[in-house]
């Protein structure tokens, strides 16, 4: 009777196992994802404000430090440490929300709708193209967001008309990634600002593109 017993032990200590496995699968915390948003200026824009005559902008290459090429969202911890988080992520890779949050808060603010993200259509034509290189766009859970960036400013032709350097700060305001990824929205929105005031000491003559009619 005692092997039978033994065995009957090892049946209820497995499925005692396998419950509590179970339980405790299911007590995982749930992933959060988060995306970043335009200006407020750009939800009240009027659209359809674009004409044939209004300036074309290209927006891109945008590129972005290898640190954060990661779907978990990154936040500094020190001058030289990182943390990535494990159940809090983007809900699209940063090199594709940052050049499409720039081009929507472009368009509000320069009140055009003829704005293109990198790459475009080659038949497609420019009058200008924002190129940037961001160097830092991270902040501290409770702290800062922090973002810096080497911008320049292309006419059609590859003529650089502007070359620029931001360095933007944005508190969080709280902890939490929500906080975070909220004011890396508020960064991105005073950056195009930045964008937007230079683009405006630029010609807007019809010349600059090749066989415009304005």
């Amino acid at each position: 009777m005692r092997p039978h017993r033994h065995v009957l032990a090892t049946i209820i200590l497995s499925a005692l196992l396998t419950w509590w496995m179970a339980g405790c699968a299911g007590s995982t915390a749930p992933t959060r994802y988060y995306v970043l948003t335009p200006g407020a200026e750009v939800a009240v824009a009027p659209s359809g404000t674009g004409t044939a005559c209004s300036p074309a902008l290209g927006v891109g290459p945008v590129r972005l430090p290898g640190l954060l090429d990661w779907p978990q969202i990154v936040t500094r911890r020190g001058a030289d440490e990182i943390d990535r988080a494990e159940f809090d992520r983007w809900a699209e890779p940063l090199a594709e929300s940052v050049p499409r949050v720039l081009a929507e808060n472009l368009a509000a603010l320069w009140k055009t709708d003829r704005v293109a993200v990198f790459p475009w259509d080659p038949a497609q034509a420019v009058q200008y193209q924002l190129v940037v290189n961001v160097m830092r766009f991270d902040g501290a859970m409770g702290g800062d967001v922090v973002l810096d960036a080497r911008w320049r400013i292309l006419a059609a032709d590859g003529e650089e008309l502007a070359v620029n350097r931001s360095m933007l700060t944005q508190p969080t305001g709280g902890m939490g990634y929500q906080a975070v990824v909220t004011a890396m929205s508020r960064a991105l929105e005073a950056f195009s600002r930045e964008i937007a005031s230079t683009l405006g000491t630029l010609p807007r003559a019809g010349s600059i593109v090749q066989g415009s009619p304005c």
